[in-house]
């Protein structure tokens, strides 16, 4: 197959649908009181409530400072309580707490309307297929 370049290339192609889709994202959820990257948060936390920090922070691929500011803004607004781990003081546990389900019920539905725009004028095959290239993508990259 022959090598394609600039805005034509699969990896460009990739880097501008996640670009647009995360800044589409960041405007629904900041209008529904929201900060980016708070979403994924409380997503892992609605898995698996009391979580480590640390967990978080191999989860979502952030630096241990960006998730303390995080969890400080998230705590203050109440959307999550933090708590020293009973068995190790050293290590913090993260809960959601109601407003913060309330605040992923909303998440959920801008994430849901952001398929919708994902997938608008795909038919079923086509987004079958797209689910499966980008499965396949996605492993090649782990």
């Amino acid at each position: 197959m022959k090598q394609k370049s600039g805005q034509t290339s699969i990896s460009n192609l990739l880097v501008q649908i996640c670009k647009h889709r995360r800044n589409k994202s960041n405007v629904l959820l900041s209008e529904a009181g929201i900060y980016g990257g708070q979403d994924i948060l409380l997503y892992y936390l609605s898995i698996e409530d009391g979580q480590t920090v640390s967990s978080l922070v191999e989860k979502m691929c952030i630096q241990q400072a960006t998730i303390s500011t995080m969890l400080v803004r998230m705590q203050a607004s109440g959307m999550i309580t933090k708590v020293k781990d009973n068995s190790d003081k050293r290590t913090s546990r993260v809960f959601i707490t109601e407003q913060g389900k309330e605040a992923y019920k909303k998440i959920a539905k801008i994430w849901n309307a952001m398929e919708k725009v994902l997938i608008k004028g795909l038919d079923n095959e086509q987004q079958e297929t797209l689910s499966n290239l980008l499965r396949a993508v996605l492993k090649n990259l782990e």
